[in-house]
């Protein structure tokens, strides 16, 4: 059995002993299927800064919370805690996991107080101790290190290995990402992948500046050069501004979806209005994303890549991220837009509104504000140096989808 203490970061600072999960060993009788619970420490139960760390699935009651996860073993809120496939590849070489350690709780365990968020872990009941912080490689050298890596992670020795693990080990993603410090703000770098086939830093960094002119709220973002590499640097959103930290959960997590398909934009609506503390904003907030998403053909819009932060308020959406055209030309959402499926038209778009409480004039005006700004997608391609054969490949795509919105719009 793995035993993990959990802490909680608050807005403020304040470090509390939250919980403690276990898992019992792997049942070879089932497959190796994991079984685990969460359960609240009473003391945190108590406190006046405490709050569910999932607000559906644990209420702050005294009571064992069945995992009911048998691949994982914990709770989602807690593997929210944990990257994708590039960091976690890179956890299980760092500490040369074997294969039956290859599992969410063992992975909690070395990642400790390192993951983005509010949570950290411990296999004792003394609190985690800061992050090694180690010494700071540039982000040039963090770049190269990180391309080595992607291309053969047996290039890197034990030092470089080590150095990339403090940096890259918690950001989620399937891309390499590295944590950094910047004029005392955090930031997560994102870097080019060894098998991308487009200018990913600078096309999504457009991206980014069309979300805004969309009237959407994303993090503050730049790009960095260095000779032929090119990092994009967005602001954390999970660090609070007493230096504390706020407490992030995916969409994925909040609706209990285990899968990103067969899921559609009005289910996110419904989650909204069960967690949100101000559904007023959020509500019209996604429908916005929403056609921002249609119009510019982020297909990679699954649940994970929407989420809510828990302020002194309550739970709210998190600023925009994750946001790119079709590079891999899907042609599908993993959302889907209600009777039309994944291949959302301007109608159905439309139709949508009601099912975030939106006005027909509401809806209208919205659709309009955001056709209007990815309207202006070559000129902010331009602005980030996209590649002219990038940009050219991807605009056909947006120029088709903006075509049918030219009456709705209207």
């Amino acid at each position: 059995m793995i035993a993990l203490q959990v802490w909680l970061r608050t807005a403020a600072g304040t470090l509390l002993a939250a919980g403690e999960i276990r898992v019992a060993d792997p049942d070879p009788r089932r497959g190796g299927l994991l079984r685990g619970e969460f359960r609240y420490h009473a003391g945190f139960l108590d406190h006046p800064d405490a709050f569910a760390l999932d607000p559906l699935r644990l209420p702050l009651v005294p009571v064992v919370f069945d995992a009911e996860r048998p691949q994982a073993g914990v709770h989602a809120c807690f593997e929210d805690s944990l990257p994708d496939a590039w960091g976690r590849g890179l956890l299980i070489r760092r500490y040369g996991l074997p294969r039956t350690q290859q599992t969410a709780p063992h992975l909690l365990a070395v990642i400790g107080a390192a993951g983005l968020g509010a949570l950290a872990y411990t296999r004792g009941s003394a609190a985690p101790a800061p992050a090694d912080a180690g010494p700071t490689p540039d982000l040039e050298s963090l770049i190269e290190a990180a391309e080595r890596y992607d291309q053969d992670p047996g290039t890197l020795g034990d030092n470089d290995l080590g150095l990339l693990f403090r940096a890259a080990s918690s950001p989620g993603g399937a891309r390499p990402k590295v944590l950094i410090e910047a004029a005392g703000q955090g930031y997560i770098a994102k870097l080019a992948a060894a098998r991308d086939t487009v200018d990913m830093v600078r096309v999504e960094a457009a991206c980014l500046a069309l979300a805004q002119d969309a009237g959407l709220a994303v993090a503050e973002f730049r790009v960095e050069s260095f000779g032929r590499r090119a990092a994009l640097l967005v602001r954390r959103f999970d660090q609070t501004p007493a230096g504390g930290r706020y407490h992030v959960l995916s969409l994925q997590t909040l609706m209990g979806a285990e899968g990103y398909y067969h899921l559609g934009y009005a289910d996110l609506a419904d989650c909204l209005r069960r967690v949100s503390a101000r559904p007023e904003t959020d509500l019209p907030t996604l429908y916005r994303q929403m056609v921002f998403n249609a119009l510019i053909g982020n297909t990679d819009d699954h649940l994970k890549n929407f989420a809510m932060r828990r302020e002194p308020a309550g739970w709210c959406l998190t600023p925009a991220y994750d946001l790119l055209p079709d590079v891999l030309q899907r042609g599908e959402h993993c959302l889907h837009f209600g009777l039309v499926g994944p291949r959302p038209s301007a109608d159905a778009v439309g139709a949508l509104g009601g099912a975030f409480g939106l006005s027909r004039r509401r809806t209208r005006r919205i659709i309009a504000e955001v056709v209007a700004a990815v309207v202006g997608w070559r000129a902010r391609f331009a602005d980030y140096g996209t590649p002219t054969a990038d940009s050219d490949r991807l605009g056909r795509e947006i120029a088709r989808r903006l075509a049918g919105y030219r009456s709705t719009s209207g």
